[in-house]
C-alpha cells in the first residue's frame, strides 16, 4: 500500500508541476506578444520620422527650385518650371511609396511572428494538456482501492 500512496503523491506532484508549466508558458507567450507590440509601435514611429524627413527634403528642394527660377526671371506658369516641380513631386511620391511598402512588410512580419507565438503556445498547451491527462490516468489507476 505504501507504493500506491507514493504513486498517488507523485502523480499529484506531476499534475501540479505540469499546470505550473502551462501557466509559465502562457505568461512567456504574452510577454513575447507584448514585445512584438512594442516593436510594432517603434517601427511605426521610425516610418513616421522617415515620412516627415521625406516631406522636409522635398519641401526644401521645391523651395530651392522656386528661388532659383524666380532669380532667373522665370514665371510660375512656365511649362519648364512646372515640369521641374512635377518631377520633384514624383521623386518624393516614389520615395513615399517605398516607405509605405517597407512599413507594410515590417508590420506583416510582426503579425506573422505574433501568429507563430500563438500557434506555438497552443501546441505547447495541447501537449501539456495531453501529458496532464496521462498523469491523471496514472493517478486514477494507482489510487488505493477499498477492501483489497
Amino acid at each position: 500500500m505504501g507504493i500506491e500512496v507514493a504513486a498517488v503523491v507523485l502523480a499529484g506532484v506531476a499534475a501540479a508541476s505540469k499546470a505550473g508549466q502551462m501557466v509559465a508558458e502562457t505568461q512567456a507567450a504574452k510577454q513575447k506578444e507584448d514585445a512584438l507590440d512594442l516593436q510594432s509601435r517603434q517601427q511605426t514611429l521610425v516610418y513616421q520620422q522617415k515620412t516627415l524627413s521625406n516631406y522636409d527634403v522635398m519641401e526644401k528642394v521645391l523651395d530651392a527650385q522656386t528661388a532659383a527660377m524666380t532669380t532667373r526671371g522665370v514665371g510660375f506658369e512656365s511649362p519648364s518650371f512646372n515640369a521641374i516641380q512635377r518631377a520633384t513631386y514624383n521623386v518624393g511620391a516614389k520615395k513615399q511609396r517605398n516607405l509605405d511598402i517597407e512599413e507594410d512588410l515590417g508590420q506583416a512580419n510582426i503579425d506573422l511572428e505574433k501568429d507563430n507565438v500563438k500557434k506555438t503556445l497552443h501546441a505547447q498547451l495541447f501537449g501539456d494538456a495531453s501529458s496532464l491527462a496521462i498523469s491523471a490516468l496514472a493517478f486514477g489507476r494507482n489510487m488505493p482501492t477499498q477492501g483489497g
